[in-house]
């Protein structure tokens, strides 16, 4: 390497003359430069769909000797990569940071967005196949280089270098980099990578082999033959465990803290996770657990670390102690090894406290707000592997899942329950204090689990398919003591689509009932629409406008769309078409018809006592026009809104008459319905009476209308950062094993970036 160097120093043009990157990956190869590290070209082709389905190429990177074949096909191999090394062109567009501001180190071009993009998405991949704590990558634009440090958190980038007029600093790098051990360079010591010759990795494919007495899914009276069987497995579940182990995947031996023990997982690939470098970054296993040899369910995440922030497991213990049904069963959970992410630490050390104007009294300081939040790494095992809500049957069904997870949330603090209700769940005693609101109800959280039960009265086992409300890391106590009720999270919590329309205004209040109850109602709709038969001819569109759709404010604060606020707000009804309701000639016919005119009366309410504690003027409807697709020459920027087929939803201009601005008071049955939806028991009796005694057909499902290949009509929230152009993924939680998930995404406080977040296959 000292030779190198030299040569490198007398001769700075013998460098630029190296030519293309697979000369200088040669050259680093030759000379040793990284010591027992290789690095090799990895642009030629990319890996299989099944690691990557994008189809990726990164320049080049650094294996371990043992981890690079000795015919190296070119490809990324993401699962092996050690340090990521991307080539740009020495040009200033081609550069995805800048050095002139020392506050903003992001490029502001389009063209260096999406070179930011593209990088993002590389370190996205390498999380998302590896078991990573941290990643290094070497960035080399023209005769300049850049280190970045990827986290959970952020990035951390150096200056840019002339490694021409200084290449004992590259080298003495790239030489460091060599000497560190893999913990140091990012790679996550809890996780144990598995080869074929590991006795671990034979058990996974065993445990993967189909057996005679695994049982199927559909609900069903169980044989004599399978009750005597006695504890089976779901086919489903082996199926998941058996499509994880893809020859191109890396296998895992992971451990979690179970009490003051460790328990140890076995996986592959996962069958869920979130998108995106910065946050959670959830992913989603059906792991085979060392002691017990079943399948279980692993989620892996960067929890937000803050105090008052409880784990999730936490939550999940007390509900579980508390005999809460229809929520998952605890097996462990605890911190990975105090993994937490650095970038916010350096942050911080680069901009320490900064003294205010000297005054009389004690000296303070001021301490910018940290753009960036802390993550800490975390795993929760689960005993059930559930089902996505997308898997049901028919309609019936669809109302039965989610009435049990709306009773099965609710139980924690309630007393009194129906009696038609105390078959669904344990009786609750309130004044242990110990309620908990979700706060992120939506499709994703809602999931299907069959359970073996049993009839007393025909003396039958069966599997019954019931609702499961899982992800319960946003929840918090419905009761807090005074000395804690500050904000532990941002009071905008949640998924997008399915937010109730006030905490999609413009400043949204704590999560109450009503807006859980109106999530779920959303939950409904949309798997209605999407799945069930209806007189809707344009279902993508309608799903498009309704859910994704979203305004801004002045404030630059992104709103509730105008469909959904015109459906839930002012008319309480939802219109396929100007003037034609949605009809499913259904018992969910039923179902819309006595909640959304409550749901709209609950608005009526609160824009009244709004009004009356302020002066601004209250929201008014949007119109329902047919949309102006003329230019506009103001300069002064317009509200986003989608269109809903032939017709756009304007905002309508407030009225200079204050008079017209002024709401009515609501009357005493617009009160007592709005009062109604503020309880659980009343939507649970409204879907539980709807199941009774509808009239339910068991063949109204006909099956995705959405196509695979529906391309968004029209644009949604611009991306800050990295152009969205380069992120081609959605912002959602998927693989290509299913198209919906155990565990929602992280939740979000504005709209997706693409139209179909949540609605489309991967």
């Amino acid at each position: 390497m000292q030779r190198f160097v030299r040569r490198a120093v007398a001769d700075p043009l013998w460098l630029v003359a190296c030519g293309s990157f697979c000369s200088q990956i040669r050259i680093v190869n030759d000379n040793k430069l990284a010591g027992d590290l290789l690095m090799a070209c990895s642009s030629e082709k990319p890996d299989m769909k099944e690691v990557d389905e994008n189809g990726q190429k990164i320049d080049a990177a650094f294996f371990k000797e043992d981890d690079l074949p000795l015919l190296h096909d070119g490809r990324p191999r993401w699962a092996d990569q050690i340090i990521c090394v991307e080539f740009k062109r020495h040009e200033t567009n081609k550069d995805p940071f800048d050095d002139w501001d020392e506050e903003q180190t992001d490029a502001n071009s389009q063209a260096r967005k999406e070179a930011r993009g593209q990088i993002i998405t590389y370190a996205e991949q390498v999380f998302r196949v590896q078991q990573r704590t941290a990643l290094f990558m070497l960035l080399v634009i023209g005769r300049n280089f850049r280190i970045v440090r990827w986290d959970r958190s952020g990035a951390i980038v150096t200056r840019a270098l002339d490694y021409v007029e200084h290449p004992g600093v590259l080298c003495g790098f790239l030489w460091r980099m060599s000497l560190q051990s893999d913990e140091a360079l990012g790679v996550d010591p809890s996780a144990t990578r598995l080869r074929p010759e590991d006795a671990d990795f034979g058990e996974m494919d065993e445990a993967a082999k189909v057996l005679d007495s695994d049982l199927a899914t559909e609900e069903r009276v169980l044989t004599e033959a399978e009750v005597r069987a006695g504890v089976q497995v779901f086919k489903y579940i082996r199926e998941w465990f058996r499509l994880s182990l893809h020859p191109a995947w890396p296998r895992y031996r992971v451990e979690v803290p179970d009490g003051d023990k460790t328990r140890l997982l076995l996986i592959g690939r996962p069958l869920f996770y979130a998108h995106g470098m910065a946050g959670r970054g959830t992913r989603g296993y059906v792991a085979l657990d060392c002691s017990s040899k079943r399948f279980v369910w692993l989620k892996d995440a960067w929890r937000v670390h803050y105090d008052l922030v409880d784990q999730e497991g936490t939550i999940l213990a007390l509900l579980n102690d508390k005999h809460v049904r229809n929520v998952p069963t605890l097996l462990c959970h605890g911190d990975i090894r105090n993994q937490t992410t650095d970038t916010p630490r350096v942050w911080e050390e680069k901009h320490p406290p900064k003294p205010l104007p000297t005054t009389p009294g004690p000296s303070t300081s001021s301490l910018p707000a940290s753009p960036l939040r802390h993550h800490m790494h975390y795993c929760i095992v689960e005993r059930e592997v559930a089902m996505p809500l997308s898997e049901f049957q028919h309609g019936k069904q669809l109302v039965s899942i989610v009435l049990d997870a709306i009773v099965g949330m609710y139980a924690p603090f309630t007393d009194t329950l129906n009696s038609f209700l105390m078959d669904y769940v344990a009786h609750w005693d309130a004044h242990d204090n110990a309620g908990i609101m979700h706060r992120d109800v939506s499709g994703g959280n809602v999931l299907i689990y069959p359970r073996v039960e049993y009839d007393p009265d025909t003396n039958d086992m069966f599997i019954r398919w019931t609702g499961l409300l899982a992800d319960w890391e946003m929840s918090k106590p419905v009761w807090e003591k005074e000395e804690f009720l500050r904000p532990r999270q941002p009071p905008r919590t949640g998924t997008w689509q399915f937010l109730s329309v006030a905490m999609l205004s413009s400043e949204p209040g704590p999560i109450e009932v009503p807006d859980e109850m109106e999530s779920f109602l959303h939950v409904i709709l949309y798997h209605g629409l999407r799945y069930l038969k209806s007189n809707c001819a344009t279902v993508p569109s309608l799903l498009e406008g309704f859910f994704d759709a979203y305004n801004l404010d002045e404030n630059g604060v992104y709103t509730c769309g105008d469909a959904k606020a015109i459906a839930i707000e002012f008319i309480g009804e939802i219109h396929v078409r100007p003037g034609v309701q949605l009809v499913f000639d259904s018992p969910l016919d039923s179902i819309f018809k006595k909640l959304l005119p409550r749901f709209k009366a609950r608005y009526k309410v609160r824009r009244y006592e709004k009004s009356s504690l302020d002066s601004s003027p209250p929201r008014k409807a949007p119109l329902l026009t047919p949309q102006d697709d003329a230019p506009s020459h103001s300069s002064k920027p317009k509200p986003k809104y989608q269109k809903a087929g032939r017709y756009g939803l304007l905002p309508r201009s407030p009225s200079p008459d204050p008079q017209e601005a002024k709401v009515n008071p609501p009357n005493p049955e617009e009160r007592a319905a709005a009062t109604r939806v503020s309880k659980h028991d009343f939507v649970a009796g409204v879907l539980d009476e709807a199941l009774e005694t509808g009239d339910w057909l068991l063949n109204d499902k006909i099956g995705d209308q959405v196509p695979y290949n529906y391309k968004p009509q029209y644009p949604l929230a611009p991306g800050k950062g990295a152009a969205p152009s380069t992120i081609k993924r959605q912002k959602t939680a998927t693989t290509g094993l299913i198209d919906h998930c155990h565990i929602s995404c992280p939740p979000v406080v504005q709209p997706p970036r693409s139209a179909y977040a949540v609605l489309t296959k991967p």
